[in-house]
């Protein structure tokens, strides 16, 4: 039965009436879910068409839920910041379509946390795939049951608090404060590939070989953010070990102008601007080691590249001057105030809601802890004409 047919009886009817003879299973049994804590949830349902999003206000109420509505994605934005327990979204609505909603929730650090549910009556593979690698927890198909949606939350909230609670534990170890700006971000990931390996199980016997190529294809995405973030995680942390175990390695040394090329040619390959790059590295001989170099190199460049636009110079240089191998690194994008620039430190992002950045907010600490440890100077500073960001890093020269 239509939702216009349910809520035309809906007038001379209790909503407790309404519910118990209009929307019982139908034909198996609801599964007994036990709830997450707490025991009722405040839900916000983004929904443009009034009937679905009538149909699950009555649904969750009936279970002694709060639900906040909005009819299109800007107001649900708005409500978002009320802090529901989770937001079920349609894709196609007015003024912004349930992606973008997405989106702009996880570049926003108070709200990025929210468990996220699409509830669709798109059901394409290519829909819900999208809206897994984007970061979403589970995506609903209409029609559905009342005892359907309540499962759907119940499974994400008892899935997120698990994940959760495991990363805290092992932040709170290392450094307490530290587990609330990047835990979404390792979340996101594996957000993508548990959905996807959720419908691969349900589906397994009908889905065709050129769907099930393109599903590989979202997992090893997904899969390569997270080995990066966890890459990045690990360098980070073991810069720390070294910093307070006052390393030193005085016999490192390199040949700097080719394994600085090399390191932010790569860069600009990966993240699609070769174009843009200019490069021009001096051959010297530099007390660093080859690794620590093309951490230090790799970060400065992938940020000169992330934070400016496509289409603009990213200005790439190493040269000796007055005694050390000086390795600048200059773009066009909006640079770093002074205040900024005196709290680059781990996990720290500035204008996330303005900038996109996907990240852990480590490269720019990872590259001030390098050059920490090898005592060499790296400053920031405005570009050119007081555009962008110029980062300068000088290195010792070996004997």
């Amino acid at each position: 039965m239509e939702p216009s047919t349910w809520l035309g009886l809906l007038l001379p009817w209790s909503r407790a009436k309404f519910l118990a003879t209009h929307m019982t299973s139908r034909s198996i049994p609801p599964i007994p879910v036990e709830p997450t804590k707490p025991k009722t949830w405040k839900v916000l349902a983004i929904e443009d068409d009034a009937r679905w999003r009538t149909l699950v206000e009555l649904s969750l109420e009936a279970e002694g839920h709060t639900v906040l509505t909005a009819a299109d994605g800007l107001t649900g934005l708005a409500l978002a910041t009320e802090k529901p327990d989770v937001i079920l979204c349609d894709v196609e609505m007015p003024r912004l379509n349930g992606y973008a909603v997405l989106e702009a929730l996880r570049q926003q650090p108070e709200l990025r946390n929210i468990p996220f549910i699409f509830l669709t009556a798109r059901s394409a593979r290519s829909d819900q795939r999208k809206g897994m690698v984007l970061g979403a927890d589970d995506y609903i198909t209409k029609p559905f049951e009342p005892h359907e949606l309540v499962e759907s939350i119940a499974g994400v909230l008892a899935k997120r608090e698990s994940l959760s609670e495991r990363l805290k534990h092992y932040t709170e170890e290392y450094r307490r404060e530290m587990a609330a700006p990047w835990a979404h971000e390792l979340l996101t990931p594996l957000n993508g590939i548990l959905g996807i390996a959720a419908m691969l199980d349900s589906e397994a016997g009908s889905i065709q070989p050129d769907d099930l190529r393109d599903l590989a294809r979202s997992i090893s995405q997904s899969a390569r953010r997270q080995q990066a973030l966890a890459g990045k995680l690990l360098q980070y942390f073991q810069l720390e070990q070294l910093r307070e175990a006052n390393w030193s390695d005085p016999g490192a040394a390199m040949e700097a102008g080719a394994g600085l090329e090399d390191e932010v040619i790569g860069v600009a390959e990966r993240l699609n601007r070769s174009a843009d790059l200019r490069l021009e590295c001096a051959p010297a001989a530099v007390r660093i080691s080859p690794a620590w170099l093309r951490a230090a190199a790799g970060e400065l460049a992938e940020n000169a590249f992330k934070f400016s636009p496509a289409g603009t110079p990213v200005n790439v240089t190493g040269r000796i001057t007055d005694g050390v191998y000086r390795i600048e690194i200059t773009d066009r994008g909006p640079g770093m105030t002074p205040g900024e620039i005196e709290q680059v430190a781990a996990f720290r992002q500035f204008d996330r809601a303005k900038h996109e950045q996907q990240g852990l907010g480590l490269g720019l600490a990872i590259a001030t802890h390098v050059a920490a440890l090898h005592h060499a100077p790296l400053v920031f500073a405005s570009g050119p004409e007081g555009v962008g960001l110029r980062a300068v890093l000088e290195l010792r020269l070996a004997d």
